[in-house]
């Protein structure tokens, strides 16, 4: 069944399209670090038993990545952000689209208390009459995670491409990257805290050998942050932010009548 903004004369469409190119991106990108992977040393890492297996971890986290993985990546992100400046801009009036500059979805960490926050806030959605539009913008602010306001998917999107803008892009890494069985929550705790650096002594050691024997590590290309996580496979990450932006989009989409 087609998606209702697939329609060339739906005001989404652009956005539609936009967000059906990162998502092709994102099957490419996935393919070549699957060849990258395959047609190194170590494609698949050894049993924690085996001697090999500390030597397998240790190529992958040493192991350069192509350049081209992180512009792939930031061109994603960059169609993942300007889906959601293109919202503001559809539901802006004809006057203000005349002066574009300033126009965007705003994108604010901690609430616009002080007058220069507020006008600045203001200044991106000047456009917009709709209370409810406005009302949904406002909701969908990062600070209303609250303490988990760094793992907010918008404000890591927004800050990734903040990023590539003004910097050469370096985000991505290869790592050997570790998960645990989800019906152990606390296994899932102790890796944590083991990431921390907060084990030591007995407890260290039986994390380790409790993350050895019943983690599965798996080689990968990484975004070397992600939120509050230093380390993040791209390909589920995009696609846990490609996924939030469809779900933004479908929001807004829900006030444009037919």
């Amino acid at each position: 069944m087609s998606h209702p903004m697939e329609s060339p004369d739906h005001l989404f469409n652009g956005i539609f399209e936009k967000l059906k190119r990162a998502d092709e991106n994102i099957v490419n990108l996935k393919v070549e670090i699957d060849a990258f992977i395959s047609s190194g040393e170590y494609p698949v890492i050894p049993h924690p038993n085996s001697e090999m297996w500390q030597k397998a971890v240790d190529y992958h986290r040493n192991k350069l990545v192509p350049k081209r993985f992180s512009v792939l990546a930031g061109e994603i992100v960059h169609h993942l952000r300007s889906s959601l400046d293109h919202i503001v801009w559809h539901f802006s009036s004809d006057d203000a689209r005349k002066k574009p500059n300033g126009l965007e979805f705003p994108m604010f960490e901690a609430e616009p208390l002080e007058e220069n926050e507020i006008k600045n806030y203001n200044r991106k959605i000047k456009g917009i009459t709709s209370p409810d539009v406005r009302k949904l913008i406002k909701d969908l602010q990062p600070y209303s995670a609250g303490a988990d306001v760094a793992d907010d998917p918008l404000l890591i999107i927004h800050n990734m491409d903040r990023f590539d803008k003004h910097r050469e892009l370096a985000i991505v890494i290869s790592t050997a990257f570790v998960t645990v069985p989800p019906d152990r929550p606390d296994l899932i705790q102790k890796f944590e805290l083991y990431k921390q650096g907060k084990l030591h002594g007995v407890e260290l050691i039986e994390a380790s050998r409790a993350l050895k024997n019943q983690g599965e590590v798996t080689p990968s290309v990484s975004f070397r942050q992600f939120g509050k996580r230093d380390s993040q496979p791209v390909i589920p990450g995009l696609a846990k932010l490609f996924n939030e932006v469809g779900t933004v989009v479908d929001l807004f989409g829900g006030f444009i009548k037919p």
